[in-house]
């Protein structure tokens, strides 16, 4: 493997004026009017670099043409270049980069992206941002100390790997949705091919639901940084990912469902091979459970697990954790990479392709790494009771150890070239007011060629101009003398007209006085007419009031005859319904005596019938005493009466 470039550095401040008269001069000698001044953008990011090289003295052809430099620091990037999807399977991507990263495989840099590393507040978009291919994998996770939530509805956002120029850490805080019904959306990594399809986080809006980048569009490739230092790239199944835990080894990615918090990992153990994965249900907006669909809004339930050859410590490792945005997991305990806070409360916005890489404010160091000799994802750790885990660990121990020395050699060798460069700084100092006189003489020469040029081009534009305003002069006089016979044309037959006009008017004028005259004539004739009529309907009426009133006393005297005629009958129904009270009362009268009689005629006929009872017992009385001795009379004993004729009555 390469070790790092150990040719003379010079100071940067000078490089940079360097490289801006270099810039000057191709662009003059090409005719252009960009200059190359993407150093100067390079100057502004020192800090924001994940590792911060002094560039060497290039050649001036090389740095003058380099189109990404004269990109990266231009007002806007270049608009994305539309792409149409390959034949099969293979991912598109549109290049936007702005410089070109320089990759090494050297283990040195192994630890560079987790020493030093720029923290910030990422203000999340309100909705589902664009799609960006990155070159590298996303540093480890870090740790964050999380305190309680100020309110109940607070989500912890951030607390992730977020692309800006570079991958900076995006510090997590308690924050309310912007409005309601907002859910928080977890940033989105895939393996793609070579690349890294990320989808920063944001708020998602009610009734919306996240959808993967299909295979096979057009995908952004994200701007990088001026002097930022490339990555690892992603080692792992291609798929969904999240970051490896805390003091990992960089490059490994984690599979795991679309929507799951990165953080969900900050309590496993380190890792140093591919082999861990997040397994876990999924609950979407129509509450089907399903396991790793790319739809998926909310992720509730996780499990890590990891094999024995994965982990730094060489033992295998599962756990159950909620992945819940309300409720982030806790952090293992022990000494972890921990996150430096931002430097600044203002909150950057979140990259989006169209736009540069932002200005970022210097990068902090790292607490609870290992020592620059120790490996990653070995902070300090034994191997374990694993013979392979501790003949890797040695291995590794080794190679640190020699990347320790080059270090050194690297350092010494720095040294000497720099005080080789400040020896040499006063004359390329010298080197470098000649070199900008040159550029301004240039700058001059240039402009005045420039001026020259847009003189000759103005006067060729005031000559034809001349020229043109003679031929539309010409045109002018033709046109006024047509214009003028026209105008002498429409006279007349403005005149004639007016002749017929006034003759049409004249004849229309004597029409409408015998018009007049036969209407009055008409006029007269219904008048008399009318007079007729008048005095006919005027007879008419008076016979008619006439005949109305002999009606009237017709009418009245019918009324009188009909008012006699009801009173005659009246008096008639009177008297037959007098004649029949009186038959009434007489029947009455008659059946009233007849039942008299009738009852009378009952009673005689009831005593004569007692009287015969009477007359029988009295016989029958006899002949038993006739029957009896008769007893002496009783003197006292009054003598017997025999009825008479009241008694029988």
């Amino acid at each position: 493997m390469p070790a790092r470039s150990s040719a003379p550095l010079v100071p940067f401040r000078l490089h940079v004026v360097a490289l801006v008269a270099l810039g000057v001069l191709a662009a003059c000698s090409k005719e252009s009017v960009p200059t190359a001044n993407a150093p100067v953008a390079a100057a502004s990011d020192v800090a924001a670099s994940d590792v911060m090289l002094a560039p060497p003295a290039p050649a001036p052809v090389a740095v003058a043409t380099q189109a990404p430099m004269t990109a990266a620091t231009s007002p806007r990037s270049p608009a994305p270049i539309a792409v149409y999807p390959p034949a099969g399977n293979q991912p598109a991507y549109v290049n936007e980069s702005t410089n070109a990263p320089v990759y090494a495989d050297d283990a040195q840099y192994a630890n560079d992206d987790q020493q030093q590393v720029v923290s910030v507040y990422v203000d999340p978009p309100e909705e589902e941002p664009a799609p960006v291919a990155v070159d590298w994998a996303p540093p480890p996770m870090l740790v964050e100390d999380v305190p309680p939530p100020p309110y109940p509805d607070g989500v912890w956002t951030g607390g992730y790997w977020a692309w800006q120029g570079r991958w900076v850490w995006s510090a997590g805080r308690w924050s309310r949705p912007p409005h309601p019904d907002y859910t928080w959306q977890q940033p989105y990594y895939e393996h793609r091919g070579d690349k890294v399809v990320y989808v920063p986080a944001y708020w998602s809006p009610p009734h919306h639901s996240f959808v993967a980048p299909a295979v096979g569009v057009a995908i952004v490739a994200a701007v990088i940084a001026v002097g930022v230092h490339a990555g690892h790239h992603a080692d792992g199944p291609q798929g969904v990912f999240i970051p490896p835990p805390p003091g990992s080894r960089p490059g490994i990615i984690v599979p795991a469902p679309v929507g799951t918090p990165p953080r969900v990992v900050v309590g496993a153990p380190p890792v140093v091979n591919v082999g861990m994965r997040v397994d876990g249900n999924v609950e979407r907006n129509s509450h089907n459970v399903t396991n790793n669909v790319t739809n998926i809004t909310n992720v509730r339930n996780v499990t890590i697990v990891a094999p024995p050859t994965a982990t730094a410590n060489g033992r295998g490792f599962q756990q159950a954790v909620a992945a819940d945005p309300h409720r982030p997991p806790p952090q293992a305990p022990g000494a972890r990479p921990t996150a430096p806070l931002p430097q600044s409360t203002t909150a950057v916005a979140a990259w989006q392709p169209g736009h540069p890489a932002p200005t970022l404010p210097a990068a902090q160091p790292v607490r609870g790494l290992p020592a620059r000799g120790e490996g990653a994802g070995h902070p300090g750790a034994p191997g374990g009771n694993d013979a392979r885990a501790q003949q890797q660990a040695g291995q590794a121990q080794q190679a640190q150890q020699q990347r320790a020395q080059q270090a050194q050699q690297e350092q010494a060798a720095q040294h000497k070239a720099q005080q080789e460069q400040a020896q040499h700084a006063q004359e390329q100092a010298a080197q470098q007011k000649a070199q900008q006189e040159q550029a301004q003489h240039a700058q001059e020469q240039a402009a005045q060629q420039k001026a020259q040029q847009e003189q000759a081009q103005r006067a060729q534009q005031q000559a034809a101009q001349q020229k043109a305003q003679q031929e539309q002069a010409q045109r002018a006089q033709q046109q006024a003398a047509q214009q003028k016979a026209q105008q002498e044309q429409a006279q007349r037959a403005q005149q004639q007209a007016a002749q017929q006009k006034a003759q049409q008017e004249q004849a229309q004028r004597a029409q409408q006085q015998a018009a007049q005259q036969k209407s009055q004539q008409e006029q007269a004739r219904r008048a008399q007419e009318q007079a007729a009529q008048q005095k006919a309907q005027q007879e008419q009426a008076q016979r008619a009031q006439q005949q109305a009133q002999q009606q009237r006393a017709q009418q009245e005297q019918a009324q009188r005859a009909q008012q006699q005629a009801a009173q005659q009958k009246a008096q008639q129904e009177q008297a037959q319904h007098a004649q029949q009270e009186q038959a009434q009362r007489a029947q009455q009268q008659a059946q009233q005596q007849a039942a008299q009689q009738k009852a009378q005629q009952e009673q005689a006929q009831h005593a004569q019938q007692q009287a015969q009872q009477q007359r029988a017992q009295q016989e029958q009385a006899a002949k038993a005493n006739e029957a009896k001795p008769k007893p002496e009379p009783d003197a006292h004993r009054p003598p017997e009466r025999k009825p008479d004729d009241n008694d029988r009555k």
